[in-house]
């Protein structure tokens, strides 16, 4: 089991060199290392997207965002939902794939640049910061960000598929699937090669943001599986 779970985190690693971010992100996202995650989270924007298999539509996922815990993290994953951030259309995972499916562990996606799982940038320059780890990957659902080590965040993202706290620590936890886990689980079940590269095409066919209240949220008020 250990050996699985060290193998899940080198494939969660993005296969890609990048150059640090710029130092002003760096600053501002290090600030809030030591800070301590509220027993109640906040939604404070609710990100979502179209997803299609083989030009299939199987449904839409609907991402509550906790900008309060991880600001940075999150502007940087909102923007990219919204695409064309400061009139850049590339910017956008629209039309982006998911291009890695663990077993039982894990979907990712987020490869804005290359398409392919080998890319993938921010807002903030070519990587930026762990945020920090205050949230943990606890259940099926939760969404983090991917990297290739630490600090060295971009847009790939990972969407897990069961509890996964050996994940903790390593990689930035930032939202939760409020609505279509049962999406994410078709995604999931989609045959891979022996790469964990789906054999059928996942694609983003459209995403944005739903600008909230923001509200107390606990995870047995989810609505994930409709």
């Amino acid at each position: 089991m250990e050996l699985k779970m060290l193998f899940l985190t080198v494939l969660l690693s993005l296969v890609v060199v990048s150059l640090p971010g710029s130092d002003a992100a760096t600053k501002k996202i290090k600030k809030n290392k030591d800070e301590k995650a509220p027993d109640i989270l906040t939604v404070t924007k609710k990100a979502w997207m179209e997803v299609e298999i083989d030009d299939e539509p199987i449904g839409r996922i609907v991402i509550g965002l906790f900008g309060d815990i991880v600001p940075a993290t999150v502007m940087n994953f909102a923007a990219l939902m919204k695409g064309k951030w400061k009139g850049d259309s590339s910017f956008s995972y629209k039309g982006s794939i998911f291009h890695r499916v663990v077993k039982d562990h894990v979907i990712q996606g987020g490869d804005i640049t290359n398409w392919d799982g080998t890319g993938g940038t921010s807002i903030y320059g070519d990587v930026f910061p762990d945020e920090n780890f205050l949230l943990s990957h606890k259940g099926p659902g939760w969404v983090s960000m991917a990297n290739h080590g630490p600090d060295t965040n971009q847009s790939q993202f990972f969407i897990t598929l069961q509890t996964a706290r050996f994940l903790d620590k390593r990689y930035v936890v930032f939202g939760k699937v409020l609505q279509g886990l049962s999406v994410v689980k078709k995604i999931g079940e989609v045959e891979v090669d022996a790469w964990d590269r789906p054999e059928k095409l996942v694609r983003v066919t459209s995403c944005g943001v739903e600008n909230v209240s923001p509200y107390g949220y606990r995870d047995s008020e989810s609505k994930a599986e409709l």
